[in-house]
């Protein structure tokens, strides 16, 4: 078999095709999947059945993985559950605090930009999917930020957010997270826009965990917010991928949002297992960002 790419769209995305993951990437051939998620941010791969171990495996030749947080299923291992069900099968309580943790993901966001070094990328594969429903869609902050005039894009790039996990749990009740949760993981400070190391193109970093701006009132930052997110989720910016088994899809947290699509979560079941990639640093540690922050 020979590596393909096929864009999705011309702003990002790519499907990748030609390759085994449970039978082996060569270093040639992962070398080329490597530059092309540098470039396409998202890339799918269908038709790529594999265990917890091996998905594990082939995502650390990316890089190191981060920890699972705590008070989640999978707590503890390298895989967080992307799930409605418990490990045994039966399905979690539908108003109880995990289901409410899990349904927050509806929310465009980015993932563990709540830490203080945020999540380089995910890597999200396809078990069990219900007959309708459960799409996740994407949306490229690095089109959005791209598509900003000049002057636009210098004042973000000055900007320091706060992301809160409470915060973004929040909004969908009081109860989407525990008191040791939030204890684990207090606000931290992000740089408004990303850029990657490899390509050095820029990306906002958005999304449901962000509950202010240095400098700005409440209001004014949650204002500001909406504005770039509506941005960055106009169709254009969007690829929405409606799940197969054995699908695996990886997405840089650094140049996209991400969201999951609701499905019925009493009658059906449904399980992806994701690895994420650790960050490389603080993002408001960079250059001029550490005096503004």
């Amino acid at each position: 078999m020979a590596l393909t790419i096929e864009p999705i769209n011309p702003y990002f995305g790519a499907r990748v095709g030609g390759i085994s993951i449970r039978d082996g990437v060569d270093e040639e051939t992962f070398a080329a999947i490597a530059a092309t998620f540098e470039e396409h941010s998202v890339l799918v791969f269908a038709g790529q059945p594999v265990t917890d171990d091996e998905q594990v495996a082939f995502t650390e030749r990316f890089g190191p993985l981060e920890p699972t947080i705590a008070g989640v299923v999978g707590t503890g291992s390298k895989v967080v559950r992307v799930s409605n069900m418990l490990p045994d099968g039966t399905l979690k309580e539908p108003g109880g605090r995990l289901s409410l943790f899990g349904r927050a993901n509806g929310f465009w966001h980015t993932d563990s930009s709540f830490r203080s070094c945020p999540a380089k990328a995910s890597m999200l594969s396809a078990r069990l999917i219900p007959e309708q429903g459960g799409d996740t869609e994407f949306a490229s902050t690095r089109a959005a930020f791209e598509a900003l005039d000049p002057a636009r894009q210098a004042d973000l790039v000055e900007m320091v957010a706060v992301h809160s996990l409470a915060f973004s749990r929040r909004k969908l009740s009081p109860d989407a997270i525990s008191p040791e949760q939030e204890a684990a993981l207090p606000p931290v400070e992000q740089a408004l826009v990303r850029t990657n190391p490899v390509t050095g193109r820029k990306s906002l970093l958005i999304g449901a965990h962000v509950e202010d701006i240095l400098g700005m009132v409440h209001e004014e930052a949650q204002a500001l917010l909406a504005e770039l997110l509506e941005l960055a989720t106009q169709p254009r910016f969007c690829y929405r991928h409606r799940w197969t088994v054995g699908d695996i899809v990886m997405w840089d947290n650094r140049a996209v949002l991400h969201r999951g699509h609701d499905y019925d979560e009493v009658n059906s079941k449904r399980l992806l297992i994701r690895t994420t990639l650790a960050g490389d640093g603080p993002t408001a540690a960079d250059g001029q960002l550490l005096e503004a922050a």
